[in-house]
């Protein structure tokens, strides 16, 4: 999915989402999301849910201890349930950073998925990109 931004190396397009999601309104961020996430590949979809999961354990909160007060289970989540989707990226939203730790997490991880990123935030790194070319 890196195509998707051309042949830009990997740290760029990770420093690009990076400085991006740094200045969006956290309720923006998991708007997007939110609308988008149902659409993201089942691989996408579940490296975005891990490095979520990943932002919290930074914090010191276990998986379970995020679907719980997300107010949904783990098996909900890995079903792609949208309304344990929905409940997992407001709980991130409601703890502020969470939400764009995740987003940069998961660009350093899987750069190859930066393409399934919501459409709001590929067209702002596509312009980005555009810019700093």
């Amino acid at each position: 999915m890196l195509s998707h931004f051309g042949n830009v190396p990997a740290g760029v397009l990770v420093g690009t989402i990076e400085k991006l999601v740094a200045k969006m309104d956290e309720t923006e961020l998991a708007s997007a999301f939110r609308s988008d996430v149902s659409q993201m590949p089942a691989d996408a979809l579940g490296a975005f849910v891990e490095a979520t999961y990943d932002a919290f354990r930074d914090r010191g909160e276990s998986s379970e201890d995020v679907v719980e007060g997300a107010g949904t289970t783990l098996e909900s989540v890995e079903r792609r349930d949208g309304g344990a989707l929905a409940s997992l990226i407001d709980y991130a939203r409601a703890n502020p950073g969470v939400l764009r730790e995740a987003v940069v997490l998961f660009a350093e991880e899987h750069p190859e998925f930066a393409g399934a990123l919501p459409a709001v935030l590929r067209t702002a790194i596509s312009q980005r990109l555009a810019a700093n070319a």
